[in-house]
């Protein structure tokens, strides 16, 4: 199993940042190869509900799936995302620092078939750099554009 941590600080209150992270329509602008976050089940930010994460890279197309398990909101969400070879769980945790929100980002997850598993070690650096340019990507859309990216 791998896991890892990234954090950043967002110059925005805690409401702000919730209602930026909970609108769907804003993951493609900060996640890198997503197109699009679609609802399937129930609403976002509510356990149980569920979205399908389309994504293109290097020219092929995945799908992986989204459920919320656990969340308190404006403080913590849970995911489990799993597509066709990974499974991951990912940890949004939230907290107010006054004007500014502190973000922390948790991913453990394992490939579902036998090479990925002894790849994921190995891509570790290249997945925590990219989680951290994700981070600050939305980091840098909510502090220039506010709740909505589009």
């Amino acid at each position: 199993m791998l896991k890892f941590t990234v954090n950043t600080t967002i110059n925005k209150p805690a409401g702000i940042v919730v209602e930026a992270l909970m609108d769907p329509t804003n993951f493609p602008y900060w996640q890198r190869d997503l197109e699009r976050f679609e609802v399937i089940n129930g609403k976002p930010g509510e356990v149980g509900s569920v979205g399908l994460l389309h994504y293109t890279q290097k020219g092929r197309p995945y799908v992986m799936e989204d459920r919320l398990i656990e969340c308190e909101p404006g403080k913590r969400y849970l995911s489990r995302v799993k597509g066709d070879v990974i499974i991951a769980q990912v940890e949004t945790i939230l907290k107010p620092l006054g004007k500014k929100t502190s973000m922390t980002l948790t991913w453990s997850g394992k490939g579902t078939r036998f090479p990925l598993n002894l790849l994921l070690p190995l891509m570790k650096r290249k997945m925590i750099k990219q989680s951290r340019s994700e981070l600050e990507t939305f980091k840098n859309l909510i502090e220039t554009k506010g709740r909505s990216f589009g």
